[in-house]
């Protein structure tokens, strides 16, 4: 409702009521006025469903809570809707100086109709306590609505495994299982004097699960089902932050409307990543001093599969590479060494271009069940030194000195 409208209805008011009043010499005057004030707050109540309103379900009125409710955890759920779709609303706490509880805003468009946030206990309850605040909401016009709202403290325990009679404990899931796979499920318990339907959010991770429910008046089946690509290399663990709201609650002992829960979801490893080389220097100079057996380069790999990685071997490829027979390499280590006399080498090569090897390195299978072994190669070079050129020395450990 506008300011615009309230303002056009007041002058008809006022025009209504000056006609009224030019009549009251030929009509009784209570009746007169009767029509007066009638007219006047059918006006000003349709003015006034301008701001917020609470919906009338979530009222906070009296809320019970029991001792045991964790710090942290959503206690209550908010909901208010606007005539005039003044979204988004805002809600918040006013009117308390030590308050036990604070607000989160959920998100909230013209789309929703209805804008939602969670109540969230911030310290530790006493049994017997009351604690009183007031919650507001506003919309984008800046106009309000405000309730009252206390929290009686129970001597009462969270009657978990009776709301929740069936909630996975840990959920394995290879990384190459397929989207739409359905991986467990979770049942939750209506509360039979509320009259409602238990409704299960997925909070996060959203972009790879989601829950599909079946709902009867007794309780709700929330399937946990993949809908998206998992990948153990990147993340190996997600836990999923769920909401079931008006689930069942012990009358008389808790009120509250929302509880919540966490499932942890676990990537397995599957070996699908082939070894990674996380040495190996594309250009190495050999010295012209370098004998059979010398050590003159160390490459290393990795299994890229982090979760049980393989043990990896080492070798050359020899097919097409004539300057293989003059390498070893060690397949536990990955160390290079020269096989054959440099000079043998030179003659089949010349000054300035490289020597390249092809280094492979693979994983060890170890039993039949296991995925195949997967190998990967890089390419290494060596550079020689020209025939002849090595460093100056002494022939005479004796210094003579010059005349």
């Amino acid at each position: 409702m506008n300011d615009r409208w309230i303002t056009a209805q007041k002058h008809v008011l006022l025009h209504d009521f000056a006609v009224l009043n030019d009549s009251a010499i030929r009509m009784p005057f209570a009746g007169q006025w009767c029509k007066v004030w009638i007219y006047f707050g059918f006006v000003f109540a349709w003015a006034k469903g301008a701001r917020p309103r609470f919906d009338t379900s979530t009222d906070m009125g009296l809320v019970l809570v029991p001792a045991d409710a964790e710090v942290d955890s959503v206690i209550f759920r908010l909901r208010a809707t606007d005539q005039d779709a003044d979204f988004p609303l805002v809600f918040e706490i006013t009117a308390t100086i030590t308050p036990v509880v604070r607000i989160d805003n959920l998100p909230c468009t013209l789309y929703n109709k209805v804008c939602q946030a969670n109540v969230i206990l911030t310290k530790r309850l006493m049994p017997g306590r009351l604690h009183d605040f007031a919650v507001r909401v506003r919309d984008t016009k800046g106009d309000s609505n405000s309730m009252q709202a206390t929290i009686s403290v129970t001597n009462a325990t969270t009657l978990r495994d009776k709301i929740f009679p069936h909630i996975p404990s840990l959920i394995m899931v290879p990384e190459d299982t397929k989207p739409g796979k359905e991986l467990d499920y979770l049942l939750v318990r209506a509360n039979s004097w509320s009259g409602k339907p238990v409704y299960i959010e997925l909070w996060q991770p959203k972009e790879l699960f989601t829950i599909r429910q079946r709902q009867t008046p007794t309780q709700t089946r929330g399937i946990i089902t993949l809908t998206g690509e998992l990948d153990f290399e990147t993340q190996s663990m997600y836990t999923l932050t769920m909401y079931a709201t008006d689930p069942y609650t012990e009358q008389g002992k808790d009120t509250r409307n929302i509880a919540g829960l966490s499932v942890v979801v676990i990537v397995q490893d599957v070996q699908d990543v082939p070894p990674i080389f996380t040495l190996a220097p594309p250009l190495t100079r050999i010295n012209n001093s370098v004998q059979p057996g010398d050590i003159i380069l160390r490459v290393h790999a990795e299994d890229g599969d982090k979760g049980v990685p393989r043990e990896i071997v080492y070798g050359l490829v020899s097919e097409g590479n004539p300057f293989t027979p003059f390498f070893n390499i060690s397949e536990t280590n990955g160390e290079i060494t020269l096989a054959k006399p440099l000079e043998e080498l030179t003659q089949i090569t010349h000054v300035g271009a490289p020597v390249v090897l092809t280094v492979v390195a693979e994983e060890i299978r170890r039993s039949r069940e296991e995925p195949p072994a997967q190998a990967t190669v890089v390419d290494v070079g060596f550079l020689l030194g020209e025939p002849g050129n090595s460093p100056p020395y002494f022939e005479s450990d004796k210094l003579v000195p010059e005349s």
